[in-house]
């Protein structure tokens, strides 16, 4: 243990510096490859770092529940939204529009990919603070909320004004 400490420095704020004067924990890219082989941060291990928004290997099974209903619900609000257009609806995101009209299945991938992005973006941030007031957690909390309330508004849409064959 002496040794493996033997060129760090704590700097002012106690995060270990190493020789080149580089803090070895601000590397995103770094924690997230060394994260695929060996798993140890499971949260943060100091008060300083809830402060430095730090990154983590291992997250909870919540959040991987959150992350994957938030991605079922991405996919019933695609075959929810598909249907209401083929029954004389509309599509109101002209990029959305764009990709329905050039090919459904690009449509699909396209959406689903951008929801998975942005979905694992925030899992990987989920110990961030964004401007100053929401973190990575009521962020994943709050998209899927937002997907919740827009497949029931599908549903009601669908119930209300799709006769019924």
């Amino acid at each position: 243990m002496f040794m493996s400490n033997l060129f760090l420095k704590p700097d002012s704020s106690g995060s270990q510096i190493t020789r080149d004067g580089s803090d070895r924990r601000r590397s995103y890219f770094r924690s997230l490859v060394y994260s695929c082989f060996k798993r140890r941060r499971k949260s943060v291990r100091r008060d300083d770092d809830v402060v430095a928004n730090t990154f983590v290997d291992v997250h909870e099974p919540r959040i991987g529940y959150i992350f994957l209903i938030t991605l079922l619900l991405c996919v019933s609000d695609a075959f929810l939204t598909l249907n209401i257009i083929d029954n004389g609806g509309r599509e109101v995101n002209p990029f959305m529009l764009f990709l329905m009209n050039h090919d459904i299945m690009l449509f699909f991938w396209v959406k689903f990919g951008l929801t998975s992005i942005g979905m694992l973006f925030l899992v990987s941030h989920k110990n961030f603070t964004f401007f100053r007031v929401l973190n990575g957690y009521r962020l994943l909390y709050g998209i899927a909320a937002m997907y919740v309330v827009l497949v029931n508004y599908e549903i009601i849409i669908s119930i209300r004004y799709i006769p019924s064959t």
